[in-house]
Formats: C-alpha cells, sequence, structure tokens
C-alpha cells in the first residue's frame, strides 16, 4: 500500500469517526402559550393592569417576560386588552 492510500485511508477513518461528533444539534421542543389581559381604570392605568394580568398568567405557566411578545393592543377609554404570545424551549 503507497504512502498517499495509507494516509488517504486513514483520513477517511478519522473523519467518519468524528462525523457524529459535530453533526447536526439535537431539536428542541418549544412550548408556546398565548395569554390574554384586560384592564379597567379611570385614571389612564388600564393598559398597565392589562399588561400585568397578561404578565401574571403567562408566568404562572412558567414563562419568562422576555420570553413573550405583545401581538394585539386595543385601548379604549377606560379600558385596555393585550394578547401576549409566549415561546420557550424545553
Amino acid at each position: 500500500m503507497s504512502t498517499t492510500t495509507r494516509r488517504l485511508l486513514s483520513a477517511c477513518v478519522l473523519a467518519s469517526t468524528l462525523f457524529p461528533l459535530v453533526g447536526a444539534p439535537a431539536m428542541a421542543d418549544t412550548v408556546t402559550g398565548v395569554y390574554h389581559g384586560s384592564g379597567y381604570s379611570d385614571w389612564g392605568f388600564a393598559i398597565h393592569y392589562a399588561r400585568a394580568q397578561a404578565g401574571q398568567r403567562a408566568a404562572a405557566d412558567g414563562f419568562a417576560y422576555e420570553d413573550c411578545v405583545e401581538t394585539e393592543t386595543v385601548i379604549r377609554m377606560f379600558e385596555a386588552h393585550v394578547t401576549w404570545e409566549c415561546t420557550r424551549e424545553t
């Protein structure tokens, strides 16, 4: 066996043993939740109350504030409604 063939064969064996170590990472499962919050106030705090309610519901299911995005906001006189979509990996 020539030196070139021997080197090529050893490189192929080395590559085949290292390939599983650098293969594609395992896919993590994601959990998504949608939370609604409503707030009412005569003093202009309705949006804060609505966001707090949606945040409390998300936190009760194990989501952090950073995991959530506010997807819908409705502000009316004396009331507000928000929808949060939260996603995290398990």
